[in-house]
């Protein structure tokens, strides 16, 4: 078995399932037979430099979870041949690859499969120029083609080889990498932007936040992922795409803009709201989405203080009327339940005063979910407990920011329904 045919004929296996059904059948088993193809070329002595770097490229596409071949057991005989490559281009398992491996790799088995389409003219191709770097690049260089489509584990190997490469060698290698992430981030299939937010967390966490921010780099990737910040039905990725979105959108803002006195912090820091505001409209009943969307509300408090509070009715709004679903239904409701809480109390902290104005909106939604966690079909639930204390804590925080009105509704309901409500009334003070 010759070594360059053997792991040329497993990147070429890689098809979409309805391509052939059959595709993804002898994978493993083709993977167990690299010791062999090694062992059959001269005891690896007439494996050139390049094969080994163009081997560790296939080798890498069945390492990465999240793609349709890449099964547990596969990653596993994927790591043990990679492990079998590394000593060969002097590398250990847990090494970063240098600036040649990773560029060879991408320029081998990621750049082709993004490559333009014949006849595109250079002048009708969107380009950028990174500031201060001197580094620029064409995007339609690689996003004309669909290549990638039909062959998505070039996307796999991008993604294993970016988060190995070394922090100081992303500035030599962003004409390879950022031209990757647009395209994916860009693209239409709900799939492919997950992919493109992922090697972009990868990026947000390998690079230098100063080296981001000055290069243009940061802003770059975060005007093309506001697209991302949109719930889609399509293929049941909604809230996954939700949440990655909306998490790349933070780190982004926080690289972006230092400083609570420029401007250009809140207004962007406002428009973050807003999408998690007007996504709130259309997710509808979807549990993980609106999971997804509540917890972005606690970083967005964090960020902007007391700013929030031009939002606060929305945002109260959005958690309350999760906080109003049948907690017991689900142990997803019980969890959407325990992020809305959390919220609740990040709100507060923000601006305490100004939602105290809303106090009675909260407390009845707090009371439905309360009831809910008595209710004969939660006793069951791991987490009916831990949405009890997250309850009175919220309930304390409202108690402590307002006590009079508080403990008003509060004795209201508990006269209402005293088994209900009997640890409610032992929360206030003893005066009330």
């Amino acid at each position: 078995m010759e070594y360059e045919s053997y792991y040329t004929s497993l990147w070429d296996r890689v098809q979409r399932p309805n391509e052939d059904e059959q595709c993804y059948g002898n994978i493993n088993a083709k993977l167990l037979q690299f010791s062999a193809a090694i062992g059959s070329t001269n005891n690896a002595k007439g494996i050139s430099r390049e094969q080994w770097i163009d081997s560790l490229a296939v080798a890498a596409s069945y390492a990465v979870p999240g793609f349709e071949w890449s099964s547990p057991e596969t990653r596993t005989l994927a790591d043990r041949w990679i492990a079998e490559i590394l000593p060969h281009l002097g590398l250990d398992t847990g090494d970063k690859l240098g600036p040649e491996i990773f560029q060879t790799m991408c320029t081998n088995r990621v750049k082709p499969y993004f490559g333009s389409r014949s006849g595109a003219s250079q002048s009708s191709q969107q380009s950028y120029v990174l500031m201060n770097s001197g580094v620029g690049g064409s995007k339609s260089l690689f996003s004309d083609t669909d290549r990638w489509r039909k062959q998505p584990q070039c996307i796999a190997t991008f993604t294993w080889a970016l988060r190995r490469i070394k922090d100081k060698d992303i500035a030599g290698s962003i004409s390879l990498i950022l031209p990757v992430i647009l395209a994916l981030v860009e693209d239409y299939d709900s799939q492919a932007k997950l992919w493109g937010l992922r090697a972009a967390q990868i990026l947000l966490d390998i690079g230098d936040a100063e080296f981001l921010r000055k290069s243009g780099i940061a802003s770059v990737v975060e005007k093309s992922t506001r697209d991302c910040l949109v719930f889609r039905s399509e293929q049941g990725l909604g809230a996954e795409l939700l949440q990655l979105g909306f998490e790349c959108a933070i780190r982004l803002a926080h690289i972006m803009y230092l400083q609570r006195d420029d401007a250009r912090y809140t207004t962007h820091w406002w428009m973050l709201v807003e999408r998690v505001v007007a996504n709130s409209m259309y997710v509808s009943e979807n549990i993980a989405a609106n999971a997804a969307l509540c917890e972005q509300i606690a970083p967005m408090c964090e960020a902007l203080g007391p700013a929030v509070a031009r939002y606060l009715r929305p945002l109260i709004g959005i958690l309350t009327r999760n906080l109003q679903s049948p907690i017991y239904l689900s142990p997803l409701i019980c969890q959407l339940h325990l992020v809305a809480m959390r919220q609740l109390q990040a709100l507060m902290s923000a601006c305490p005063q100004r939602t105290l104005l809303y106090s009675a909106e909260v407390i009845g939604a707090l009371a439905i979910s309360w009831s809910g966690t008595l209710h004969k079909q939660s006793s069951g639930m791991s987490d009916v407990a831990h949405a009890q204390e997250l309850a009175l804590s919220v309930l304390r925080q409202l108690i402590q920011a307002g006590p009079d009105d508080v403990c008003a509704a509060v004795t209201r309901l508990h006269e209402a329904r005293p088994d209900t409500f009997a640890k409610w009334k032992e929360m206030l003070p003893t005066s009330a």
